[in-house]
């Protein structure tokens, strides 16, 4: 009897003491993705576009340069987050590689877009290849110990929901603006080469300033102590492979995040190719989808409180998963029903922006119930391995995809390439998603078992 009520009263305890963080703080925070995003977003459209179309590699050869660089992330990753974990700074564990990373993080974005001019195909991809590399490291050591702050401000399960709603607004912005703007910026450097290169310019000097304000803006967030001693990192993926909730949500995200990667580098390709618009439509249709994904997102965040987020979650997938496919009977002739479709993707879409990355954290606590350690960079670092991994198949497949569907570098394209870009833009991500509910159906860390694992750690450090 004494047992049961010390623990519900336990379990209790933690809802009472939520702090809510300032909105200053919340504004702050998010707008450090918006770096992230500039990043992801351009690179995983429009660099095999730049390589294939302004460049003139081939598909296959150019997909499989933009791979390589991202199996660097496997090692990099986990190490950047066991490297914050640790990390003494007057600034915390985290922030200083906000403002030491930052100039580096724009400037290799910038310089990646500039064109080379080898002879052959293989020597301009592997230059760009070389570089893609170097920017995959400086967003490694901006974006790792980003993402591990959010445990650390707090420890309430929804108001991670809540903190990750702003990031993920922010996130959205920069993807709209990576989506919306690249081209325009492209036309209004003169096209081509010199396009690209001043588009690169743009946002690379966007990537500084939106890292700087994370930093000073999250000056007064809550944040941990490092630990004086760590396992060694080995050892320390080791014991995070034995949380079976953060595996399981990690093995489903990466499915998901396999199915965006393609569906964003398939994008602008099926624009032009399935629905025979100009690439200038991407203007329209990217907006279309990353606005509504956005604007949802508040709606998801009370979905969630009511709901609980994994069924949440579930919902939103699901529609995502049926617009996608629907999109490839969708005939040029009825574009007014292309733009609704991209608009009702968006919504779902907005979900697996919004409870994945409000999931994470709490599997931190679980491995602390498990290994005593706080270690959110770590996981941080082992989750943002995965997403750039699979963010970074993407590409791959659909440069194999063009090539296996005929693409030809000049001239009209056949009619086998229409069908080729249908099934990797739409059937592809939607086969992924579904594919991920295998995993997640598994992940069962809903707010009452996050509650008792927040009370079994109380009574640990007692």
């Amino acid at each position: 009897m004494n047992s049961t009520s010390d623990t519900k009263s336990a379990v209790k305890d933690p809802k009472k003491e939520i702090r809510r963080l300032p909105l200053g703080i919340k504004l702050s925070f998010g707008i450090g993705d918006i770096a992230s995003n500039l990043f992801i977003v351009t690179t995983g459209m429009y660099l095999l576009y730049f390589l294939t179309n302004v460049v003139g590699v081939d598909p296959a050869l150019a997909g499989m340069m933009l791979l390589f660089p991202k199996l660097w992330d496997v090692v990099s990753d986990p190490i950047m987050g066991a490297i914050s974990d640790v990390t003494h700074s007057r600034y915390g564990r985290r922030r200083p590689y906000l403002l030491y990373g930052a100039i580096p993080f724009g400037a290799t974005f910038f310089i990646l877009f500039i064109a080379p001019g080898y002879r052959t195909e293989f020597a301009n991809a592997l230059h760009i290849s070389l570089l893609f590399a170097l920017g995959c490291t400086a967003f490694t050591v901006i974006n790792v110990p980003y993402a591990s702050m959010v445990p650390e401000m707090s420890d309430d399960y929804n108001e991670r929901m809540s903190i990750v709603s702003f990031r993920m607004i922010f996130a959205s912005i920069g993807a709209l603006l990576a989506g919306g703007l690249a081209m325009p910026l492209v036309a209004a450097g003169g096209g081509g080469t010199a396009g690209f290169r001043f588009m690169g310019a743009v946002f690379g000097a966007a990537i500084v300033v939106t890292c700087l304000i994370c930093f000073f803006g999250t000056a007064k967030a809550p944040r941990l102590s490092p630990k004086k001693e760590m396992p060694p990192i080995g050892e320390q993926i080791r014991i995070a492979l034995k949380n079976f909730p953060f595996v399981m949500l990690m093995a489903s995200y990466f499915l998901q995040a396999l199915a965006v990667g393609v569906m964003m580098a398939g994008f602008i390709y099926y624009v032009e190719y399935a629905m025979n618009l100009p690439v200038t439509a991407m203007n329209v249709a990217f907006p279309i989808f990353l606005v509504t994904g956005i604007l949802f997102i508040p709606v998801w965040l009370a979905v969630g409180k009511r709901l609980g987020k994994i069924r949440s979650y579930r919902i939103g997938l699901v529609f995502f998963t049926v617009m996608m496919g629907s999109l490839f009977f969708t005939s040029p002739s009825l574009l007014w029903l292309f733009y609704v479709q991209i608009f009702l993707a968006g919504i779902g879409f907005s979900s697996f922006q919004l409870f994945p990355f409000s999931m994470l954290p709490d599997t931190v606590e679980y491995d602390q119930m498990q290994s005593g350690l706080r270690r959110e960079g770590v996981f941080s670092g082992m989750w943002s391995s995965g997403q750039k991994i699979a963010y970074s198949v993407g590409p791959p497949i659909v440069g194999f995809a063009l090539a296996l569907s005929g693409f030809v570098k000049e001239g009209p394209q056949p009619e086998s390439l229409s069908v080729g870009v249908r099934v990797i833009f739409c059937l592809f991500p939607a086969a992924m998603i579904l594919l991920s509910f295998l995993p997640f159906h598994k992940y069962t860390l809903t707010e009452q078992e996050f509650d008792r694992v927040k009370a079994q750690i109380a009574e640990k450090s007692r």
